[in-house]
């Protein structure tokens, strides 16, 4: 359990532009930072974050909170999950008891997953650093390598006994139980219900998600033994999966960041040997093919990849095959080729910092250059496999989707290949005309799917309560005028306003009120109860929090034990927004003039919508009415009925005209 400083103290400390800007590359734009969602696939950005108030909002798909509620949607975790990452993150400690069996059985099954894997790190770390055979073979080897024990520690290196079956008599004493260790892929099941470690007199290498949790381990064999592998990986479970997955991310992303360009390098030793010489914005494939959910990793971080390869026919092939997909994701690739017999852990090991650096930057060669100086020579003077070439890098060019970008590339292919820069041009337009109408063909056949299962995202998506009723539309839900009360509260609470006394001996005097009390003394007067009991329970939360402490009280709300009540204060925190050339779509145009109108910052229109909530209140009770009415067989009793329903519509029709016809109620 957190303590409540403690959580307040998290709270308070974490920014919303650092906690999204490590998973979100952000850009400024007037009040706000937008950058493309985490949570949807888009390619113009509609995601907003605003740091005054510490949230987020995308108004592609709908999906908004703070920097908690962030951490939860993206890494998939509870409450108190995300409350320990933030705490990780700004140094904040939370003095946690070791899990007791009886807890560990409570988990859901991801977090069952993430408490497995973070043991077998430990676990794998004690072996190496405490154990006679770990230090013996598994730290000797690390030392071997030009490892420090700086280095060991910052990627959590360890070592897997030889024991056939270490790690799981030691995980059952710690209460976690063989599925929790099958799930997580750390033990093999056999026949007759025998077990063992996967990961035996290996040395182990943590394979960590974007956020820093361990999710699956590599492990390289130390002995000679006769068909071992070299290198083993944890198999795909539900929270490892191979194709999302680059190792080094998590610990190179501030430099990615910051350089603005990812190294993409082949294996794990690459990676740790460049960060230990001072080049941290690295990353690896870990053995495995480049995928486009490795990219798009990338692409939360920067634009622009340089492959790092050494000179082997398998390590060129591997580079080609990755240069389509980067490119068709928008992105900026450059390849680099080691001397012979070096690959970047050798490279890393045997010169200076600078001296790498150096030999990159004059060594790296956009996709045209490496691809045509690779291939021509396979070509030679055989004109059909010329032409092959040709439409093999015109395809890779018609990927890019910047038109200046794509003419400079057209001129050097064209000049490098002695080809006519205008039929190059010509093949190009073709094939990004095909992929156009492909695209669109693909585009028609997901709608009309999503068409059937009525899964479409539409305006209807937008959060409705901050949109003013167009004129002429007719609101007949009651929940939505009280969301629209509870916002108004959020946003607007503390201010003052001037309010009429209600006096005969003080005509035309006017006293200040805060809004908040307004709306309280309002409702109350006329007996006004929500409908909604999450509304009316905000409701009372509030009013109880404004009269004992009349400040802060959004931030005590987002205290709050119950977490309906937390998140519900934080969707209805308005974000300021103002229009950028970048967002096209005339529905978020239409949603940021309904946010920005002067009208809805209004006193009258606060007024207004109490009336609204009212009017709606009196015409429910006047159908509840006739329809006792229809019922009431005895004459007396539909008299009062009668007189009653009277009253009633002659309110309503005094309320209408008051309002007006754009606030007209069914």
């Amino acid at each position: 359990m957190i303590k409540p400083e403690v959580k307040e103290d998290i709270i308070n400390s974490a920014r919303i532009e650092e906690v999204v800007g490590d998973f979100v590359r952000l850009t400024k734009r007037g009040v706000n930072m937008i950058g493309l969602c985490p949570f949807h696939n888009e390619k113009t950005p509609s995601f907003s974050v605003n740091a005054a108030k510490g949230i987020f909002k995308c108004f592609g798909c709908g999906v908004g909170g703070d920097a908690i509620t962030f951490v939860m949607k993206h890494e998939n975790c509870s409450y108190v999950e995300a409350l320990r990452y933030l705490a990780n993150k700004y140094n904040i400690e939370i003095k946690e008891e070791e899990q007791t069996p009886s807890q560990i059985q409570e988990l859901n099954e991801r977090e069952a997953l993430f408490a497995a894997t973070a043991f077998a790190r430990d676990y794998f770390v004690k072996a190496l650093t405490n154990n006679e055979e770990g230090k013996s073979l598994g730290l000797t080897y690390f030392k071997e390598r030009g490892f420090s024990l700086k280095t060991i520690e910052k990627f959590q290196l360890g070592y897997a006994l030889q024991e056939k079956d270490a790690l799981i008599s030691q995980a059952l004493k710690s209460g976690y139980t063989i599925d929790n260790l099958v799930n997580a892929g750390l033990i093999i099941a056999k026949e007759n219900n025998l077990y063992f470690d996967r990961f035996r007199g290996r040395v182990i290498f943590p394979i960590h998600n974007f956020s820093g949790k361990v999710v699956g381990f590599g492990g390289r064999i130390l002995s000679s033994i006769p068909n071992a592998a070299k290198y083993i990986n944890s198999p795909e479970t539900a929270i490892y999966h191979k194709s999302d997955v680059l190792y080094g991310l998590y610990a190179g992303k501030t430099a990615i960041k910051k350089e603005d360009c990812c190294l993409l390098v082949e294996g794990y030793t690459d990676v740790i040997s460049l960060h230990q010489s001072g080049i941290e914005n690295v990353v690896s494939s870990s053995g495995t093919s480049l995928t486009v959910g490795q990219i798009k990793l990338i692409r939360k971080l920067t634009n622009n990849i340089t492959i790092i390869y050494d000179g082997d026919s398998a390590g060129i092939k591997a580079a080609l095959r990755g240069i389509s997909m980067i490119l068709q994701e928008d992105m900026n690739v450059r390849i680099v080729l080691l001397p012979s017999g070096e690959d970047p852990d050798s490279f890393a090991r045997n010169n200076t910092t600078e001296d790498c650096l150096a030999y990159i930057k004059t060594h790296e060669e956009s996709f045209i250059q490496f691809k045509t100086n690779l291939l021509v020579k396979e070509v030679g003077n055989d004109p059909i496999k010329k032409a092959q070439l040709i439409n093999d890098i015109a395809g890779d060019i018609s990927f890019i989707k910047d038109l200046i970008k794509r003419s400079i590339f057209i001129k050097e292919c064209a000049n490098l290949l002695n080809i006519s820069e205008e039929n190059l041009l010509q093949v190009v337009t073709k094939l990004r005309a095909k992929s156009y109408y492909d695209e669109r063909a693909k585009e028609k056949e997901q709608s009309e799917k999503d068409a059937d299962k009525q899964t479409f995202v539409d305006a209807a998506t937008f959060p409705v309560e901050t949109i003013p009723p167009p004129v002429s539309v007719e609101i007949t839900n009651t929940q939505t005028i009280e969301r629209a009360i509870l916002q108004i509260l959020v946003n607007r609470g503390e201010e003052i306003v001037s309010q009429a006394r209600n006096d005969e001996n003080t005509e035309n005097e006017f006293v200040n009120v805060r809004l908040d009390q307004f709306i309280f003394d309002d409702l109350c007067n006329d007996g006004i109860v929500f409908e909604s009991e999450l509304y009316r329970k905000f409701f009372e939360i509030y009013a109880n929090i404004a009269e004992k402490q009349p400040k802060n009280i959004i931030s005590i709300l987002r205290l709050h034990d119950d977490e309906h009540i937390r998140n519900l204060c934080i969707e209805l925190i308005e974000i300021p927004l103002r229009e950028s050339p970048l967002w096209e779509s005339e529905r978020i145009k239409s949603y940021i003039r309904h946010i920005d109108n002067d009208e809805s910052k209004s006193l009258e229109h606060v007024i207004r919508t109490l009336q609204m909530l009212k009017l709606l209140k009196i015409r429910i009770l006047r159908d509840e009415k006739l329809e006792s009415l229809k019922q009431t067989p005895q004459e007396d009793d539909q008299d009062i009925y009668l007189y009653e329903i009277r009253e009633l519509n002659t309110k309503i029709k005094e309320m209408e005209s008051v309002l007006g016809t754009a606030y007209r109620l069914k």
